[in-house]
Formats: structure tokens, C-alpha cells, sequence
């Protein structure tokens, strides 16, 4: 067609080249074709297509001036038109013929919008879009108003991004717990409440020191208890300590009646531990609180401050600012979650394209169509290069367009194209904006499908493959095919095949995009999917004869906010490797991401399917559900419920609970078992297991925990379980804080039922809200699950108010420079680790410059002002951890050593340590105080944290390195070390009995949880006897091996030089007796809550660890638990644990090598100040020789003994000297002591008495002054010390021989536990193997005889379970016991049986001869 025809108009009566007008029909169809809102009874005279155009969210205009008139579109340049518009016409022709569009733009007036009516062929008649009979109106500035443009595209800022939801929640949550409210919001730091057993705090006392702001100087606190006692017939009154059994109320009352304080003000004030910045709730009883228990455990003495409530500063609350302030996810997320960086290119280009279209559809002249198109092409790649197939149409049929004047007829084709692109355009802004995390929004709002009950949905699952891109190019020239796989999964189960598509073609790669355009059909109908479905992509690439490799991933929940995908959904897809845990909905919040390979799919999009969960059913009350099972049928649900792990049953147990699932009730059987169980979770499911949910009672954490596992994603299950953690304590959450944090990562959605307990707490408690936020910073290292935690992360931030969250950054701006710190030493050659850190220590020291104070990320009662600059060293370690003492912000406490660790995987240990202090708590709540130390670990972010220093501790390493490299083969070494550091009788007793439980306790645990790389520098010891161990890098019987061969071939460390500690070298056996019974009650006491400790490994299965990450780790703990035992077969099995461990040699090779490899010859450090005071004003604090004088051949020295309250006179000869050293040479260690002059030194008696001086000087300059022994030595002589210290010991052993005896008679059994014996003796006087054998007399046939193991010992442990069936009673029945060595008889007893005996331990005489 010519150019110059259709610039002009049709003759009349030439209606070749005119559009026909349009039928009723017609209209709607077009309508509908190009989504317009048309009304049906508006003329088309009077309905412009071109300002038809939907503008929702527009401002309302101003009232205005008519746009200046316009000339009718096609028209001819007449004589007396405006000059400028003739110029526009024919310039725009000259321009098209020249190829310039850039001058038309600028030249051509725009024009009339086209209308849907056709050209009229009268030109009389045909209504014109301007007046050109008044020349009057013409455009320039001063008249012109703004014009709208309706192809303008307007984004809109959403400060909450996608998660509206949450923002509403907050907002309720702070209004919940308003700041004025000071009961709920205190902004201090409470302390820890650990209940233990009455029996442990009945008669437990500690020594008080407060401090008040008026007062100048702590005052003692020491007595308002009298206990009454008698003695030799009279009644004393005894002052002690103050009880730890009485409310913190009625301490403050006493303190402030001290003071002389107006007793009626007493409510007005709180206690304050002065070692931090800890307070006491007065209504709690003081022996409550842990850290009272820990003054208790240590005997110190408690310093608190007695504060004013109305003056407390530095609150850590929060104010009316915090309250008011509106959320913004955004601001407190970081920059690389939210799509925001392009927002200014992208409303450029918007606004381009607006111009673009503006401009051609008022010049109708395709000139600007490739402009047009090149924009909306940069408009895409903003987007990550996406297209939608309405958007290619478009283009499409945009591009057909002339790039000439248009004709009517093209100009309507026109028409229809730029409309078709702008719809297309604005669907695939939100398309990408509703898939994608983003600060903005189209202010069009989109058009929704009708709402319906996914109930009545019929169809099959599809799913279309549209397209792929930002293909990595490496991939597009290494394969030849990709394969795009889908999978339909509940809880990593698929539900049905994996839908499959292959021969992906990679030379269809256009821009490193690919159309895929295939459909996977899923035969399974929408409504009978679980709303926790999960699909998972993967995309594969193949080559020719080649297994396909995977590329990256996706996961997509099949509903979201309780409604079902539909539409397009983009997901970035991830290159990490898959995970191994069942997907969820934290993972494909990782997908929300605009980077990396974008994947395009559709589903239907006909409906909003909502989904609603089914009810429980109705008249189902709890009598009527739950029926008695009988004898047989408990017993067998009681034997599966012990396998506690669900893992753990197979399918005919799973199927067996499910079926007898009206049998089971609290006392039988696991919740979590039973819902486990459960064959299927389709809706049509779900009211028999909601019914079973809601009448069980959650008695036990551990079964709350285990239904936040990824065993169970149902919501609903999980909503249960978050109202029985309703019912814990704040410092029970904090206990399971890591495994709730991983239990997150099973959350569905951001305001899930346990996301909202945590941040409820959070606002509630700053001990939660910190550890929350440290826990929470650590799991953004877990990248699948960063978008996910970083938002949750905001959400605390946002609900803690600023005070906190500015200490919080304070926190991690601390953090970050001890880590950078740590860092730079650790990579810094060893020999210059040293100069390194006295350069990078000063910048800790500038940290805390201008009166900064900082709390501690490993306790938020802990406040530091300063670091103590000189005291910071480096451990010798591989690792090299930085050790930093940090100063108490109160002058009256203790300073803190916090360790700062980088290159290790601290998650581990913090577990390792969390698990063990969880199993002190249970002890401790059974009345069992197995004097536990264990210390705080924190990991902080990838391969770095802090550790917890305790104080005064040295590692059994350093003690073997006093005597060289034999020190690991020595018996006394430990007995010795000891003696040094506890002056008196009485401290060195106490700390055996410390170290006796304490290790038991970590035989225990360490034998549980299978802790291994047990050489003696992962051992440490207090000097208050309390041993802990250090470093759980190798779990789960994981042990270090050399040449293939294991380092670790012992249950847990118990060696010989343990025992000789304990036993006084065998002199006190009834210890060892009460050590094995120790470790026995404290493995059955765990092996009864055996729930709760495989609850918390299975919920960090996911946390990254390396050496806890599959059922098989679970199952190892549960081996060693042994759940299905009795308690008395599992005190069998572990006393043979216990022989196992003291017959290991490989412990002291073990021993020896790593102390060949550390080559240390480092001394242990001096002992501190306050133990080198005596602790009674009989010892010794210096001895001095006076004179000396001639009794015969004797030289006598006299001696001035001084002590605290004088001094004494005694004589010693040099000969008596040499035998004092010779003792202390057995109970001291020899490197402590001074060498012992030799007689032959000296010849006069004065040279002689100036060497023995310099002796005793140097000897009471060490560990010897104030020691009770060394005083008994210098005052009674040495025969007569030693003597009394003997005989103390052998008191307990001059008894006649003795058999501990535990025995049971049930079912027709008699159960006999031969546990202990002791006194056992050969004439010869040699040590005896001895073993028991036992006879159920009578026995006429000898079928009844059994025997023990055999132990070489005089007072061996047997805990030996021995078992009579079919004794139905125990009238007329003897039980024979013969205790025998090498089949010779060295005594017996006959026991006539009685029910008396029964069910309790009972020691029985033995007889010197058989019976």
C-alpha cells in the first residue's frame, strides 16, 4: 500500500478501505479478548478505547482546562489550520521518508486517541476533536495542564515486603505487652530458675556480703539461722550460714532490718549479684536460682547489692518510641533479600515505555515501535530476562506494525497490540513482584480469580515447565540435553511417580534462556493432597551415553497461606547441594530470591482454591476414646513405645500402634509414635488424628519437641505442640532454644504458631530474646534456610525495641573484632602468633574507649567495661584460641575469661554441653547431685564462637607433665596434685568427693553420647576436685584413629590413677563400692527420660554438625541408652563398662602419644593467693630454726613454729627433717617441693642449720604453708602423722568379710544382683580372684548353680544380675552363696528367703567356711 494513500480519506460512497462498526457480540468478544471493563449500555460515540484503560490507585485530578483542541486524525492540511499543525504532518512524513523517528518525536503534536466506532465518511458529520473555528486555543505553556497519560506504569513502595501478615502480627504482639506495662517489660535480666529435688537444698547454707549505695564497704551476712544440737548432754546454739530453701523476700527483710532500713519498705527493693547483672524476682525461693546453686557447689561466698527499684538505670526496656513505630522488614533486612537495587533503572524504563507509547499513539505513526519494543526488552532484563508468553505475543504482533503513518484499519491493529503488550506488561511486573522478595509494588491492583473450597476441586495435578533462565553458559556448552524432573512429596515421602521431562534440546537456548513449554500430570486429584505437599524441581544435564548430572534444585509449597499455587511462579533455583532433610517451606523462601537460574512454571489459574483443615470429630469425649488395654496388649505397646524415635519402629509396629491407637494413653505410649504411625495425611485423614491430637495431654518436653521434628509438618500437630511449650518456664525454653531455632526451619509459614511463641517470649524475657538472636545469626550460615532466618531475624529485632537491639549490635560489634582478632593469629605463623597479638590486642582495649560497656553474647547478665590487656594469651592448641579476660562493669565482681575460638565447628560442642547440663538438671531433679561443671559455648557464625573459661582449672595434661613423660604411667599423680591445693584434711576429703561424683557423671554422659578424643588435655580438674571435660569434636563413637587403628578403645576415661585417687590407693574400697553405684543410679536415671535426650539430637540432626547427621548418629545413643532394659540388667551392663575402662591399657598409650606430640614442657601455674592462706590457725605459717644444741651425738635444732594466733617451740634432729621431706615426697607433688640438702653438705652445725633454713624458707613459700598435714608433720613428727592418717583409713577395712545383695521376686522369678563385696582375704595374704557362685537350695539335682564373672580384687564390684525362673515361692527356699578363688572356698552364707528382703539392697555377713 503507497504511503500517500493512506494519508488521505475515502471519497463518499467509497467504503472499501472503512472498518465496518462492530455488533453487540462483537464488542463483548473483543472486550473479553482484551480484558476490558466496558460498560454494555455506553455508546460508542461516546466511549473512548483509547482513555478506556483502567487506572486504578491514580490520584484523583484536579479540576482543570480542557487540553488545548487537536486536529481529527488522517486529516488533510487545509489552508486555514494552524501552521504548526500543517508543519507537524508533513514533517512527520518527511521524517519517516528520511529514517529520523528522533525528529517526529519532537515535532509531532500527539493525537487523538482512536475510538472503537468506525471513520465516518462525512466529513460534516463526523464529530472532530477540536474546534477549528476558534484559533484562539492553541498549546503553550501558560495554558497547558498536566496531561494523563494512561500507559503510565506506577510502582509503589511496600516497606513489609511480602510478609504483611507478620507486620499485623507484630503490631499486635507489641500492643499485647505494652512497655508501661513493667511487669512483662522489666528491661532487666532475671535469673536462671533451676528447681532441683528438696532433698539436695534442705540444710544447704552460703555466707552472704551485701553492698548498698550508701554504704562504703560490703558487710558480712554470715548468720541469721540457729541450729539446735546436743552435745555431751547439753543444748548449744550453733550459728550457720544463711538456708537456701527461703524466699529472696525474706532475706531483703533481714538485710534491710541489719541496716536499719524502715522495714515496711523492704517490698521497694531488690537483690543484685554483684558478679553480674543478675536480679532476683523476690517472690522465688534463693535456692532456686542456678547461679546460687553454682556459689554452692564451689563454697563462695554470694556478694549481692541491695538495689531501689526506682533506681535501676540502664534498661534495657522499651518506650513509647517502640510502641509507636511502625514495621519494616526491609530496613532491618539485609539488602540482599529484597529486590531493590534496580528500582531506579526500572522506573526509568517504565517511564520510557510510557513515553514510547504515548508518543505513538498520538502520532499514530510506527516509527517508535522498535523504541517501544527495545524498551520493554530492557524491561525484562531487569527482571532476570523474564518473559511471559502474552508479552512475546505482543511483541509479536507489535513488531508486524509499519513504521509509517497508520491507516484507520492499522491503526486499530495498532491499538489492540499496545494494549495486549501493556496488560502483558503489567502482568508480568507482578508476576515477578508477587514471586519475588521486593521493597515494591504495581499501584494497579491485579485482578483476582474467584475464591472456592479446594474441597470441591476434582481435577489431577499439573504442573507446566514454561521455561528456563539465566542458564549458566558453561551448562549450555558442556550438554547436550537437560532434564527437568518434578517430584510430589508429604514430609520427604513422594506420593506418587516422579513426573519426568527429558531431551530438553540445549540448541533451543536463546540468551541463555530456554522454552520448555512441558506439562508433568500427577494422577492424584488436588483435593486428596496434604496441605504440607511439597514439589521438588530438578534440573539435570546430560551427555551423550553419560549419567545426567545434577545441576541445581527448587522446592515449591503446593499452598501457602492456606491457598493453592496458581498462576505463574518463578523460583531461583539452587546450585548447593541438596539437602538431605525433608523440603519445606523455609527452603523455598531461598527461591525467592531474583539471581542465579530462574525456572517458570504454571498451574491453573481458573480458581483461589482455600483451604480449610478438617475438625476433630464430633462426641468423641475422652472416656468414650481411649478403651483399657488389657495386660498382654500394655505390655506390648509399653515395649514399642520404648523405642521412642520413630525411625526406630518398622512398619509392622507403625501399623500395630496405628491400630491400637484407642489403647494408648499417656502412661503407655509416645504421642509422636502414634501420629507417626498414622499410614496417611490426606484430608480425608486428618479428623481420626486431629481426634487422637486433641485428647492426648503433653505431659513431658520431650514429647513436645518431638513433634516439632520434621516428622511432622502438619500445622496443626505443631500448633499442639507450641501450646504445651506455653506451658514451660523461660529457662526451659532457653534450655531447648537450639533445637527450637532448627525447628523453625519446619515452620510453614513467617507467622507460624512457634515463630510467634519465640518472638512472644522474646518480648517478654531478654535472656530468650538474646540467645534468640545469637542462635538465630549462627543459622544464617546454613544458606538453604538464610532468607528464612534473615526475615525472622528482623521480626526480633524489630519486637526487642531499641534499647536491646542497640546492645545486641554492640554484641556483634564486639564479636566481629575478637573474631577478627582470633583470626589473624590463627593464620599467623606460630613463632609470630605472639606479636600478633600484642599488636591486635590494643584493639580490644579501644572497643570499650569513651565509658563503653558491653554484655557478653554467652550471658546477658554479664556486663564488661574493659579489657584486662596484660592477661590475654594464646592457647597452645591448633586452633591457637585467644583468650581474653574481660573486667567486671561492677567493681565488687569477679572478672571473665571468655575464650575466642575460629577454624572449628562450635555447634557441636554447644549441643554436646547443652545435652550434658540438661542431664545434670535431671539428676538434680531426682535428688542425685552429681556435682556437674560445665560451661557455656556459643557458635557465633561459621566455624567460630565463644567459650566459657573456668576458672581455676588446669588439664590432667599439665599435671602429667610434672613428672615428665612418665607422669601418664604414674598411680599418685592425681592424689599428689590434690594434697597441693587443699591445705587441710577436711578440703582434701571434700574434694574427693567432688571429683568422685563429678566422674561419674562424665563417665556417664561421655559413654551416652559416645565422646571420644579422650587424651588427658581434653580433661580438665578445678582444685576443689571437680573434674569436666573439654573439646566434643568426635561424637558418636566416632574416634580418632592412627594407621586405621582407634585411638579410643574405652567406653569413657576411668583409669587406675583415677581410682587410686578415689581409694587412697585401695586403703578406702567402699568408695569405689559408692562410685559404681553412682554411675549405675545416674545411667538409669537417664536411660528413663531417654526421650528427652534422643529429642534433642534428633531436632539438630539438620543443624550442619559433622558428626551428628542421619538416624544412624540416633541410633548409636540409643544402643548406649539401652531403654528396653530393666534398671537392674542396665547397672550390670554398665558395671562391666566400668571394669572395661580400668583394664584399658590403650588409655595410657593414648595419653603418652598426644603428650609426645604436644612436647610441652610447661609447669602448672602457682597457686592463687587465697589458697596459700591457711584456713585454720593451727597450720603452719613459717618455721624457723633458732638454735641448736648437742644432746649426746644428737644434733638438736630448735624450731619456731609460727601460726596464726603465736608460735611453738619444738626440736627437731636433721634425721627427723630428712624423714618430714620424705613424707611430703609422697603426698606432694616433687617439682613443688625444695631440694633436701644433703648431710654431707654441710659440716658444722651452723652451716648446717643456715642450709636447713633456706629449706624450710622455700618450703612455706610454697604449697606447704598452711597445710593441715605438713603441720601434723612438724608438731607430732612424722611416724605419728602418718600413723593417724592410716589409721582413719583403715578403720573402714578392719571389718569382717561382707556381700551387698539386691533381690526380686515377680512372675514366678527371682531376680538375685550380687552388687559388692568387701574384706575379702587369703591366708596367704595375696589379692584374690574372686567370684560368687550362688545355689537355690533345695537342689537335690544341682540344676541352680550359677556364678559371677571374676574380679581380682579383695573388694571387688560385681553388680552381677543372676535369675531364677519358676520359683512361684519363697516359703522353704535358701539361696547358698560361695564366695571362691581358684575354686578355693573363702566364705559363704546361706540366706533363707523372705519376702523382707525383697526389693532393697541388704549387706550379709559372710562365714569364714563353706555351709
Amino acid at each position: 500500500m503507497d504511503t500517500s494513500q493512506s494519508d488521505c480519506w475515502p471519497t463518499e460512497g467509497d467504503n472499501s478501505s472503512i472498518p465496518m462498526p462492530l455488533s453487540a457480540s462483537e464488542e463483548d468478544q473483543l472486550a473479553l479478548l482484551l480484558g476490558l471493563d466496558i460498560p454494555a449500555l455506553m455508546d460508542a460515540d461516546d466511549l473512548d478505547l483509547y482513555n478506556s484503560l483502567p487506572v486504578p490507585l491514580q490520584p484523583e485530578p484536579q479540576t482543570q482546562p480542557p487540553p488545548p483542541p487537536l486536529p481529527p486524525r488522517n486529516s488533510i492540511p487545509r489552508s486555514d489550520a494552524d501552521p504548526l499543525e500543517t508543519a507537524g504532518c508533513v514533517a512527520t512524513n518527511q521524517t519517516v521518508e528520511s529514517g529520523n523517528p528522533k525528529e517526529a518525536m519532537s515535532t509531532v503534536p500527539p493525537p487523538v486517541p482512536p475510538r472503537r466506532r468506525p471513520a465516518s465518511t462525512n466529513r460534516s458529520d463526523r464529530p472532530l476533536s477540536c474546534d477549528v473555528t476558534n484559533p484562539g486555543n492553541k498549546f503553550s505553556r501558560s495554558n497547558t495542564a498536566p496531561i494523563h497519560n494512561p500507559w503510565t506504569i506506577k510502582l509503589k513502595d511496600t516497606p513489609e515486603g511480602s510478609n504483611e501478615r507478620l507486620a499485623a502480627f507484630l503490631s499486635k504482639l507489641r500492643s499485647k505487652y505494652p512497655h508501661t506495662d513493667r511487669t512483662m517489660d522489666t528491661g532487666v535480666v532475671w535469673g536462671r530458675l533451676c528447681p532441683v529435688h528438696p532433698f539436695l537444698s534442705q540444710n544447704a547454707q552460703l555466707t552472704v556480703t551485701v553492698s548498698t549505695p550508701w554504704l562504703p564497704h560490703a558487710i558480712p551476712f554470715p548468720t541469721t539461722e540457729r541450729i539446735a544440737c546436743c552435745k555431751d548432754g547439753m543444748d548449744l546454739d550453733l550459728y550457720s550460714g544463711i538456708l537456701v530453701n527461703r524466699a529472696v523476700q525474706s532475706l531483703i527483710d533481714e538485710i534491710v532490718l541489719l541496716i536499719g532500713v524502715s522495714s515496711g519498705s523492704s517490698s521497694q527493693y531488690l537483690l543484685k549479684l554483684s558478679d553480674s547483672e543478675e536480679f532476683l524476682r523476690n517472690h522465688e525461693i534463693l535456692g532456686a536460682y542456678e547461679s546460687i546453686q553454682a556459689y554452692l557447689k564451689f563454697k563462695m561466698v554470694v556478694p549481692v547489692r541491695l538495689v531501689l527499684q526506682s533506681t535501676l538505670d540502664s534498661l534495657m526496656s522499651r518506650d513509647d518510641a517502640d510502641d509507636t513505630h511502625q514495621f519494616n522488614l526491609n530496613s532491618l533486612l539485609d539488602s540482599y533479600y529484597i529486590f531493590s537495587k534496580s528500582r531506579v533503572r526500572l522506573e526509568d524504563k517504565l517511564s520510557s515505555y510510557s513515553k514510547e507509547v504515548n508518543q505513538l499513539m498520538r502520532s499514530q505513526c510506527g516509527s517508535n515501535v522498535s523504541h517501544i519494543v527495545e524498551v520493554v526488552r530492557n524491561i525484562c532484563s531487569l527482571l532476570c530476562g523474564l518473559s511471559i508468553k502474552e508479552v512475546e505475543d505482543a511483541i509479536g504482533q507489535l513488531n508486524r506494525i509499519k513504521p509509517t503513518m497508520l491507516s484507520p484499519s492499522e491503526m486499530c491493529d495498532c491499538e489492540t497490540a499496545v494494549i495486549m503488550l501493556h496488560q502483558a506488561l503489567v502482568r508480568l511486573l507482578h508476576i515477578f513482584f508477587d514471586n519475588f522478595n521486593s521493597d515494591v509494588r504495581l499501584q494497579e491492583i491485579c485482578p483476582s480469580p474467584p475464591t472456592a473450597d479446594v474441597n470441591q476441586n476434582i481435577d489431577i495435578l499439573q504442573v507446566d515447565l514454561v521455561a528456563l533462565y539465566k542458564l549458566q553458559i558453561s551448562w549450555l556448552n558442556s550438554f547436550d540435553y537437560f532434564c527437568m524432573s518434578c517430584a510430589l512429596m508429604h514430609c520427604g515421602t513422594e506420593l506418587c511417580e516422579v513426573g519426568v521431562s527429558e531431551n530438553i534440546s540445549t540448541v533451543r537456548a536463546l540468551d541463555n534462556n530456554i522454552q520448555c513449554n512441558r506439562m508433568i500430570v500427577f494422577p492424584v486429584q488436588i483435593r486428596d493432597l496434604p496441605y504440607e505437599s511439597m514439589l521438588m524441581f530438578r534440573l539435570r544435564g546430560s551427555k551423550q551415553g553419560k549419567t545426567p548430572e545434577l545441576l541445581c534444585w527448587a522446592v515449591l509449597p503446593l499452598y501457602s497461606n492456606r491457598t493453592l499455587a496458581s498462576g505463574t511462579v518463578l523460583l531461583s533455583m539452587s546450585t548447593l547441594i541438596e539437602l538431605t532433610d525433608p523440603p519445606t517451606s523455609a527452603v523455598s523462601d531461598g527461591h525467592r530470591q531474583a539471581t542465579g537460574v530462574i525456572l517458570q512454571v504454571e498451574f491453573s489459574n481458573s480458581h483461589r482454591w482455600k483451604y480449610e483443615r478438617p475438625k476433630p470429630l464430633l462426641n468423641s469425649s475422652n472416656s468414650r476414646f481411649f478403651t483399657p488395654p488389657c495386660e498382654e496388649l500394655h505390655k506390648k505397646i509399653t515395649v514399642v513405645s520404648k523405642r521412642h524415635c520413630l525411625s526406630f519402629l518398622t512398619e509392622n509396629e507403625k501399623a500395630f500402634m496405628w491400630g491400637r491407637r484407642h489403647y494408648c494413653n499417656e502412661e503407655n505410649s509416645k504421642l509422636h509414635l502414634i501420629l507417626g504411625s498414622a499410614p496417611q495425611w490426606q484430608p480425608q485423614d486428618l479428623e481420626e488424628i486431629y481426634t487422637v491430637l486433641e485428647h492426648w495431654f503433653l505431659q513431658r518436653p520431650e514429647e513436645i519437641l518431638f513433634l516439632l521434628s520434621d516428622s511432622f509438618q502438619d500445622q496443626n500437630v505443631r500448633r499442639v505442640a507450641v501450646q504445651g511449650l506455653e506451658q514451660l518456664s523461660d529457662a526451659e525454653i532457653e534450655d531447648y532454644l537450639p533445637q527450637l531455632v532448627q525447628a523453625l526451619k519446619i515452620e510453614w509459614e513467617l507467622d507460624g504458631p512457634l515463630v510467634m511463641f519465640l518472638l512472644d517470649r522474646s518480648v517478654r524475657s531478654i535472656r530468650v530474646a538474646q540467645q534468640l538472636h545469637w542462635l538465630i545469626k549462627d543459622a544464617l550460615e546454613d544458606v538453604p534456610y538464610r532468607s528464612w532466618f534473615c526475615k525472622l531475624h528482623a521480626a526480633l529485632k524489630y519486637c526487642c525495641g531499641t534499647e536491646l537491639r542497640q546492645e545486641l549490635e554492640r554484641e556483634e560489634s564486639l564479636v566481629s573484632l575478637l573474631t577478627q582478632v582470633a583470626e589473624k593469629i590463627r593464620l599467623a605463623d606460630k613463632t609470630k602468633r605472639t606479636e600478633v597479638l600484642k599488636r591486635e590486642k590494643l584493639k580490644i582495649e579501644d572497643f570499650f574507649k569513651g565509658g563503653v560497656m558491653c554484655r557478653l553474647p554467652l550471658d546477658p547478665a554479664v556486663l564488661v567495661k574493659g579489657v584486662d590487656i596484660d592477661a590475654c594469651k594464646i592457647y597452645n592448641s591448633n586452633a591457637a584460641p585467644l583468650a581474653v579476660p574481660f573486667i567486671n562493669a561492677d567493681s565488687l565482681g569477679r572478672n571473665i575469661s571468655v575464650i575466642c575460638k575460629t577454624g572449628d565447628n562450635l555447634r557441636q560442642d554447644m549441643v554436646m554441653l547443652q545435652v550434658v547440663r540438661l542431664m545434670d538438671r535431671v539428676w538434680l531433679q531426682e535428688g542425685l547431685d552429681m556435682r556437674m561443671v560445665t560451661y557455656r559455648c556459643l557458635p557465633t557464625g561459621r566455624d567460630q564462637g565463644l567459650v566459657e573459661v573456668v576458672p581455676e582449672a588446669v588439664t590432667l595434661g599439665k599435671i602429667h607433665q610434672e613428672w615428665g613423660l612418665g607422669g601418664t604411667l604414674r598411680e599418685d599423680s592425681l592424689e599428689k596434685w590434690f594434697h597441693m591445693w587443699n591445705k587441710t584434711e577436711e578440703d582434701y576429703e571434700e574434694a574427693v568427693m567432688n571429683f568422685l561424683h563429678s566422674c561419674a557423671g562424665w563417665c556417664v554422659a561421655t559413654f551416652i553420647l559416645g565422646i571420644c578424643d579422650r587424651h588427658n588435655d581434653n580433661i580438665m580438674l578445678k582444685h576443689s576436685g571437680h573434674m569436666f571435660h573439654i573439646d566434643f569434636g568426635k561424637i558418636m563413637g566416632n574416634a580418632q584413629k592412627i594407621a586405621n587403628i582407634k585411638r579410643d578403645r574405652s567406653p569413657f576415661i576411668f583409669t587406675s590413677e583415677m581410682l587410686h585417687f578415689i581409694t587412697g590407693g585401695g586403703q578406702m574400697p567402699q568408695r569405689f563400692h559408692k562410685f559404681v553405684e553412682l554411675c549405675c543410679e545416674a545411667y538409669n536415671g537417664i536411660r528413663r527420660r531417654s526421650a528427652l535426650i534422643l529429642s534433642l539430637l534428633k531436632l539438630m540432626l539438620g543443624a550442619g554438625m559433622p558428626e551428628l547427621k542421619d538416624t544412624q548418629d540416633l541410633k548409636y545413643v540409643y544402643n548406649n541408652l539401652r531403654p528396653q532394659d530393666s534398671d537392674l540388667e542396665a547397672t550390670e551392663y554398665f558395671t562391666r563398662k566400668i571394669s572395661e575402662s580400668l583394664s584399658s591399657f590403650p588409655v595410657k598409650i593414648n595419653f603418652i602419644l598426644h603428650t609426645m606430640a604436644q612436647n610441652s614442657s610447661a609447669k602448672c601455674p602457682e597457686p592463687p593467693k587465697q589458697a596459700q592462706t591457711a584456713t585454720q590457725n593451727t597450720n603452719i605459717q613459717e618455721v624457723v630454726i633458732q638454735k641448736y644444741t648437742t644432746h649426746g651425738k644428737e644434733l638438736m635444732f630448735e624450731m619456731s613454729v609460727t601460726i596464726e594466733d603465736g608460735f611453738l617451740i619444738s626440736e627437731k634432729t636433721f634425721s627427723q627433717f630428712e624423714m618430714i621431706h620424705r613424707e611430703l615426697q609422697k603426698h606432694f607433688i616433687k617439682s613443688s617441693l625444695p631440694q633436701f640438702p644433703s648431710r654431707y653438705m654441710s659440716i658444722t652445725a651452723r652451716s648446717k642449720m643456715s642450709v636447713l633454713n633456706k629449706y624450710l624458707q622455700e618450703l612455706f613459700a610454697g604449697p606447704c604453708k598452711g597445710n593441715e598435714f605438713v603441720c601434723s608433720l612438724f608438731l607430732d613428727g612424722p611416724r605419728i602423722a602418718t600413723t593417724m592418717r592410716s589409721s582413719k583409713k583403715d578403720s573402714a577395712s578392719q571389718t569382717s568379710p561382707q556381700i551387698q545383695l539386691y533381690m526380686s521376686h515377680k512372675d514366678n522369678k527371682l531376680l538375685v544382683m550380687v552388687k559388692h563385696l568387701k574384706n575379702i582375704r587369703l591366708h596367704s595374704g595375696s589379692c584374690p580372684d574372686t567370684y560368687v557362685v550362688t545355689r537355690l537350695l533345695p537342689d537335690p539335682c544341682d540344676l541352680s548353680r550359677k556364678k559371677t564373672r571374676v574380679i581380682r580384687s579383695e573388694n571387688p564390684s560385681f553388680n552381677e544380675l543372676i535369675e531364677y525362673t519358676d520359683v512361684p515361692s519363697l516359703s522353704g527356699r535358701i539361696l547358698e552363696l560361695t564366695v571362691k578363688s581358684k575354686k578355693v572356698i573363702i566364705a559363704a552364707i546361706n540366706v533363707q528367703l523372705d519376702d523382707s528382703w525383697m526389693e532393697t539392697e541388704v549387706w550379709f555377713p559372710l562365714g569364714k567356711s563353706t555351709v
